[in-house]
């Protein structure tokens, strides 16, 4: 017991950093009234949520290399209250050190919002690390895990959206990740099989992508932006 509580202890010190691009895939309409902090389109959230590291470090432990953490979300009602279930899956090509501090990162045990996140979930699916190949570039958000995951995102464009522009809301009340510009987007395609006993196929709903640099262990809160 002393040598978890001294772990922890740890993890809750240990300066880290992550930059990159974050984007969602999820059953809401197109706009995702979880943005406002607004209940999801169908009174629930089921999501693919990818994370795609650029750069990044927990403590002296390199986060470099385009590592990607995809979350497989469910909650019913309002995104502030306690209803969250993830089911992590994280990169295989990470190694041991990599693999130990994502998992500590993503789970909450290091602070920042990820820990907000942490507080509001009632069940945790399990960690995977698996095989995927996630690539993002300003048209084509793309996720996949093999037998698990076939996602396809990219800018959503109707009306007065010029095709060589995005749809963007800026400092929105509620972003994901943190304070900046949400691109919105659309889900080609967002089909799930089998994760974590997860099935649907939510094709043509909603999708966003936020570029994000998150760190930890402050403390953080929706309430303010971070500096």
């Amino acid at each position: 017991m002393a040598t978890e509580t001294a772990n922890t202890d740890k993890s809750e010190a240990t300066q880290w950093r992550m930059k990159g691009d974050w984007w969602d895939l999820c059953n809401c309409a197109i706009g995702c009234p979880c943005v406002f902090g607004s209940e999801p389109t169908l009174g629930y959230c089921e999501g693919v949520l990818t994370w795609l590291i650029r750069e990044g470090h927990y403590g002296d432990v390199s986060l470099d290399g385009e590592l990607g953490v995809i979350l497989i979300a469910h909650y019913e009602g309002s995104v502030f209250k306690k209803n969250r279930e993830f089911g992590f899956l994280i990169d295989e090509r990470a190694n041991p050190a990599q693999r130990e501090a994502l998992e500590i990162i993503f789970t909450g045990k290091a602070g920042g919002a990820f820990k907000a996140w942490a507080d509001l979930t009632i069940k945790v699916d399990g960690v995977e690390f698996v095989p995927m190949h996630i690539s993002h570039n300003a048209e084509q958000w793309k996720v996949e895990v093999p037998g698990l995951v076939e996602g396809l995102g990219g800018p959503h464009r109707m009306y007065m959206v010029p095709e060589d522009d995005t749809c963007r809301i800026y400092n929105a009340p509620r972003p994901e990740m943190t304070p900046g510009f949400i691109t919105l987007g659309r889900a080609l395609r967002n089909v799930v099989t089998g994760a974590f006993g997860r099935n649907w196929d939510w094709t043509d709903r909603s999708a966003k992508w936020i570029p994000f640099d998150t760190r930890g262990p402050e403390a953080f809160t929706w309430r303010k932006p971070l500096n």
